[in-house]
């Protein structure tokens, strides 16, 4: 083999290797930093299906630190509990009668979870009255790192359709307690 040629081929493939390594490093570094935390779900298709949503609540890591530093003064284990949490996510849809798309979602949804190693907690299929709930959870050495609650009733007006996701160190024996303090009917 020619010298001059074997050495460009010598320095394109160390080159070649750099640029490889340095991608592969940059993919890793930022598939860290952008992934979903463990336990949250994106809801965000929902609203194609339904329109806005009545309800919308998003909270972060620091405002449930706030929150539960506020709390603390009037519960101290309340408190405690919700400066655990990193997100808490609520929807609310009116479904205008259109009972089986939101019945599909929470069926496709619930699908995914399960794929990804979700715990079925919950389930409620009345078929007479067209209504499903459905509670997974998502744990990591036996804590939980995320709740979803998905309920579709048609009892309120055209129907209604609840989609909760909690994210954080949660206690099992907690979650009501947790509800019911940011105000969360289920």
């Amino acid at each position: 083999m020619n010298p001059l040629k074997q050495t460009s081929t010598r320095a394109l493939s160390a080159s070649l290797g750099k640029y490889l390594s340095l991608g592969v490093f940059t993919l890793l570094f930022s598939a860290s930093v952008y992934a979903a935390p463990t336990g949250q779900i994106d809801f965000a298709d929902l609203s194609s299906h339904y329109g806005e949503p009545k309800v919308e609540i998003n909270l972060s890591a620091s405002l449930m630190k706030m929150i539960g530093s506020f709390a603390k003064a009037e519960d101290p284990e309340v408190g405690q509990i919700l400066s655990n949490l990193e997100f808490v996510k609520v929807r609310v849809y009116n479904l205008n009668g259109k009972l089986d798309k939101a019945n599909s979602t929470i069926d496709r949804v619930s699908k995914e979870l399960k794929a990804d190693k979700w715990e079925t907690l919950v389930t409620v299929n009345n078929n007479e009255d067209n209504q499903k709930v459905r509670v997974f959870s998502k744990s990591t050495n036996e804590v939980i790192d995320g709740v979803v609650v998905m309920v579709v009733s048609p009892e309120k007006e055209a129907g209604e359709a609840v989609f909760i996701n909690i994210v954080g160190e949660i206690d099992p024996n907690k979650i009501a307690k947790i509800t019911d303090t940011l105000d969360i009917d289920i």
